[in-house]
């Protein structure tokens, strides 16, 4: 399947829809906190790989908010999944269950927290709480991935313009 022809449809016939959907509520997560951080974002978008099936894209090599976007992808999933009817507590004490300690967006979020010293806990709950409050912003990012794979810096910007 190239790139060029990487469409709804597509996609959910190479992840299945239910997968599908968790990975872009996952990807959207990340494009979110990434914009909230003024970090240089180009795009979000799904890809049909297995290995790294959503790419949010942001130049340069600063690193403010590096924690914060690492792990927003996991959170985002997590509360999305949730409803939103979770409180801190409960990602505290469910979402470590389920993070795999090999993924690639788990180390980047222990070695930025190391890097940066900062708290691990701290992060988690900083990251959830901007989520919490960004519900809506975050649901349109998923759909506009969902049904058009793809969505650019400026259509994640128009969204707090309204």
């Amino acid at each position: 399947m190239s790139e060029q022809n990487l469409t709804r449809e597509t996609l959910v016939e190479f992840f299945g829809a239910e997968e599908y959907s968790r990975l872009c509520r996952h990807e959207a997560g990340h494009a979110l906190v990434a914009f909230l951080f003024k970090r240089p974002l180009e795009y979000v978008k799904m890809t049909n790989s297995k290995d790294r099936p959503g790419v949010t894209r942001i130049t340069g090599s600063e690193l403010d908010g590096s924690a914060h976007i690492a792990i927003a992808g996991h959170i985002s999933e997590f509360i999305i999944r949730k409803n939103f009817a979770c409180d801190l507590d409960t990602v505290m004490r469910e979402l470590p269950m389920e993070l795999n300690r090999s993924d690639a967006d788990y180390q980047s979020f222990q070695a930025a927290c190391y890097y940066f010293q900062m708290s691990e806990t701290n992060v988690v709950e900083q990251c959830y709480n901007i989520l919490m409050a960004c519900q809506k912003a975050l649901l349109v990012i998923v759909d506009g991935l969902e049904q058009r794979t793809c969505m650019t810096c400026e259509e994640i910007a128009a969204l707090f313009q309204k």
